[in-house]
């Protein structure tokens, strides 16, 4: 019996990583949403599996049927959980508006927190069923065993389940394995009747979640008819079709749409018109439809198309949004990491990618990237892309987003034009940039259905000069690092809805003072890791992204290393038989002294790490954080059950780390301060570890 509930721990992990990163995916699908979307989904996830272990705490005697039902109820919930997040998005908001972040947040909170509470409450009753038929398993075990778990979940979901299994299907194959387990469970168990009840659940479960069709049905209230569904590592494609128009979308947001001939015209035009002659164009994204019809007006010899995802391209193509053309050559990577290895020079570069409202998209709008196109663009070359804006009205929070992107633009270009269309198109060049784009079109003996006949009505000599006067050059510059539009999407983002995040920042502040009063020296150590653990996995995460590109293999690779280091960092806390205190401090030291690291390389270090250098330092890392949980449970002694209270000090930690880091440190502060603020942390955690009394509360 005792080797089924180990295992059934192990399988509890195997489920419950995937069912995580598959929440994650489809709130960004639901809500359109950014990096700042992931840090909430995150923070929801580890605080309300923190409080499910505090719960547990109470808890004293302990029923080995019960914790076989929990385990099925755990392996089921996730089917109907992401049928519920897809279903009542449109009965909690309306249909198309994008919800605010107070909005999104709750709903989030509201969907996950069952599985939550009982993922968290789930360990630590794990731990008093096994511990009644053997007392010499320890905290320390218990976190070993779901270690190994969350490993081979996350590796299973990385490197097989996103590729080529869709959401339901992967839900089942995670699930399948804690199904049978708790059925195992309570046949040795003699407990019959309760085994029947859960079998009729269990099918259920299986036959809706191996089912195309019905998978499908739960996502025609956000799209309606759908001709193709495909879901690739990058995001979910899909194919609609409304009356003779079709239109492709790219997790949850409409990247192409059929006829949109002014979006063609205008990104091409504006930026090629003001070329005599054209040979060589780099296109970065935006390839479908008629944009290579435009583009192949000026008779070039060759065009590079950049898009990131090759299962969106390979669906175009067979759906006839991308016509071959001479010269035309298709690359499935990332924009920035083609650029940088890039040999060819071009006449144009077009970026066709939305507004900088992620960090993913921010760092086609930095000066690091300029620097890129202006190296890869011959001499007088154009670069050109364009930001929302409203013709009419100009907002303070817009006028900040145009202005800080023209000053940064400015310090690579000697003139910067932007052109009031549908979009505010910025075109970037040492040369003269010419305002009259019909009649350049025209010199040049070439047609167009828009330019030519609405231009001169809709791009003003009025609104060029309001665009112009709105700038303000005092604004400061936007780089990798130190992502400036990101503060203002934030604002941007509270301020369409009339709210602040100043009171989440003080709810956030007040409820962990409160929770750090009461707790151990010990349980505040796990809290201040666990804050810059997840802390410092989004920094690399991010840092990895901005030098790389969005691989997200390599990605999954960070995630992984970050997991396989806690592995080994929790065997040797529990087989280390000297003095627990010493290893635990200096496993603080360790920590801080690989933040400070961190720091010297972010501020002072050039060069470009290789890539093994990044999961390297994943693993080192995480190596020290999974030594102190068995090392701290040893301090206060397992006679006093301290694997509930430890567990959930580190995940309230980490899901204060993820919160602070992505929604408030890095918008704000940027990159290099966010290392700051966690090494201060972590240095509050070595100063309560010397100077408060062992395994008593503040």
């Amino acid at each position: 019996m005792k080797r089924l509930l180990i295992w059934s721990i192990i399988a509890t992990g195997i489920s419950s990583i995937p069912v995580q990163l598959i929440n994650i995916r489809e709130f960004l699908t639901q809500f359109h949403g950014n990096e700042i979307t992931i840090s909430m989904v995150l923070f929801c996830w580890l605080l309300l599996t923190g409080i499910g272990s505090l719960v547990a705490k109470r808890i004293r005697r302990t029923s080995l049927s019960l914790y076989a039902v929990l385990c099925a109820v755990i392996s089921l919930w996730p089917l109907l959980q992401l049928i519920i997040i897809r279903a009542f998005r449109d009965l909690a908001f309306i249909h198309g508006v994008s919800p605010g972040f107070y909005g999104i947040f709750f709903y989030i909170f509201t969907t996950t927190a069952p599985y939550c509470l009982l993922i968290g409450f789930i360990l630590p009753y794990a731990l008093g069923v096994i511990r009644g038929l053997d007392r010499a398993f320890t905290s320390g075990d218990l976190y070993i065993k779901d270690n190994i778990g969350d490993i081979l979940g996350g590796l299973l979901f990385t490197f097989v389940l996103v590729t080529w299994v869709k959401p339901f299907k992967s839900i089942a194959i995670t699930s399948c394995l804690l199904i049978v387990l708790s059925l195992w469970i309570l046949w040795v168990h003699r407990r019959y009747v309760v085994m029947a009840l859960v079998i009729g659940p269990a099918v259920i479960f299986l036959a809706y979640s191996l089912n195309h069709e019905f998978e499908l049905s739960t996502l025609l209230g956000q799209y309606g008819t759908i001709v193709r569904y495909q879901e690739s590592p990058y995001g979910r494609i899909i194919v609609t079709k409304e009356g003779p128009q079709r239109t492709l979308w790219e997790s949850g947001i409409p990247f192409y749409t059929e006829k949109n001939i002014i979006n063609s015209e205008e990104k091409v035009h504006y930026a090629l018109s003001q070329r005599d002659r054209v040979e060589g164009v780099l296109l970065v994204s935006g390839g479908l439809g008629e944009t290579l019809d435009e583009v192949y007006k000026y008779n070039p010899k060759y065009v590079d198309y950049v898009e990131l995802d090759p299962y969106m391209t390979d669906a175009a193509e067979e759906l006839g949004f991308i016509r071959k053309y001479p010269g035309l050559t298709i690359l499935n990577t990332d924009g920035r990491m083609f650029m940088r290895g890039g040999t060819k020079r071009y006449d144009a570069i077009i970026i066709d990618l939305p507004d900088p409202d992620t960090f993913q998209i921010n760092r086609f709008y930095t000066e690091e990237f300029y620097s890129l196109c202006k190296a890869l663009l011959n001499k007088e070359g154009v670069l050109s892309f364009g930001l929302e804006y409203s013709p009419n009205y100009i907002s303070e929070v817009r006028r900040r987003k145009l202005s800080i992107i023209y000053n940064t633009a400015r310090r690579h270009f000697q003139n910067v034009l932007i052109v009031p269309g549908n979009r505010a198109y910025y075109l970037c060049r040492d040369g003269a940039l010419w305002e009259d784009i019909p009649s350049r079109l025209r010199l040049r003996g070439i047609q167009t259905s828009y330019v030519e006949g609405f231009y001169y009505g809709n791009v003003t000599r009025e609104r060029m000069r309001k665009i112009r006067e709105n700038l303000a050059p005092g604004q400061a510059t936007n780089r990798d690092f130190e992502p400036r539009v990101m503060n203002i999407v934030f604002k941007e983002w509270f301020s369409k809805h009339g709210t602040s995040p100043r009171g989440l920042v003080l709810v956030l502040g007040a409820l962990t003072l409160l929770y750090a009063f009461f707790m151990k020296r010990e349980e505040y150590v796990l809290f201040s890791t666990g804050l810059v653990t997840m802390g410092i996995e989004m920094l690399v995460i991010f840092t990895f992204q901005v030098i790389y590109g969005y691989v997200y293999l390599k990605i999954g690779a960070i995630i992984t290393a970050f997991l396989l280091g806690l592995l080994p960092g929790a065997i040797a806390g529990n087989i280390y038989k000297g003095e627990k205190t010493t290893s635990l401090a200096l496993s603080e030291v360790l920590l801080l002294v690989l933040l400070f690291l961190f720091f010297l390389w972010i501020n002072y270090v050039r060069g470009i790490p290789a890539p093994f250098l990044f999961l390297a330092y994943c693993f080192v890392f995480s190596f020290f954080c999974g030594l102190q949980f068995p090392t701290a449970t040893a301090i206060i002694g397992e006679e006093k059950s301290p694997a509930a209270g430890c567990l959930a000090a580190d995940m309230a930690g980490a899901a204060l780390g993820t919160l602070v880091t992505g929604c408030l440190l890095v918008p704000f502060w940027g990159i290099k301060r966010a290392v700051i603020f966690l090494m201060l942390m972590k240095l509050s955690s070595i100063v309560a570890l010397f100077f408060m009394g062992p395994g008593r509360g503040r």
